[in-house]
């Protein structure tokens, strides 16, 4: 598996695992994401911003996992009580691993790739917001040393705020 940098070429396959991905939440009772939330649109920005990474199974080429990690907080992450409040911060979102490579260290290569990337530009923690019904993702974060300092709502109910240390 190769993680590279999204372009514009991979947008519609991008669109392609979101839809698998929500598909595989909805056949599992966690309703978290629809028509409109990811949408195109925020794809797109992601990718205009390089903000958006993507797993390639190295045989296929077909593209098995994503993530974002940008420096774009919530606005109702400013009511969270964060254990690190000191230097530069990036943000996780969008993880995404097509439900046919789970369980297969994608995720967790991916996270490990968006910490190097971090600490490369200078941030110090980075944090993220996970759907309180995703138990299965609300696990994988803690078991990647991600600590819950908090929780907001959203349009589809009550999410965890998590984060690490990365210094």
């Amino acid at each position: 598996m190769e993680i590279t940098r999204a372009s514009e070429q991979h947008l519609d396959e991008i669109l392609k695992l979101c839809r698998n991905c929500s598909q595989n939440m909805k056949r599992k009772d966690i309703d978290q994401w629809d028509d409109i939330y990811p949408n195109k649109e925020i794809f797109q920005e992601d990718i205009n911003n390089h903000s958006l990474y993507i797993a390639v199974h190295e045989e296929s080429e077909e593209i098995i996992g994503c993530i974002v990690l940008n420096n774009d907080q919530e606005p109702e992450y400013k009511a969270v009580e964060w254990l690190h409040e000191q230097g530069k911060f990036a943000i996780i979102h969008r993880l995404m691993v097509h439900p046919n490579y789970e369980g297969k260290g994608i995720a967790r290569s991916l996270i490990e790739f968006v910490e190097k990337l971090a600490k490369e530009n200078g941030c110090t923690a980075i944090r993220l917001d996970v759907f309180s019904e995703n138990t299965k993702a609300v696990n994988f974060y803690k078991k990647q040393g991600y600590r819950v300092s908090g929780k907001v709502n959203f349009r589809k109910g009550e999410f965890l705020c998590c984060e690490r240390i990365i210094l």
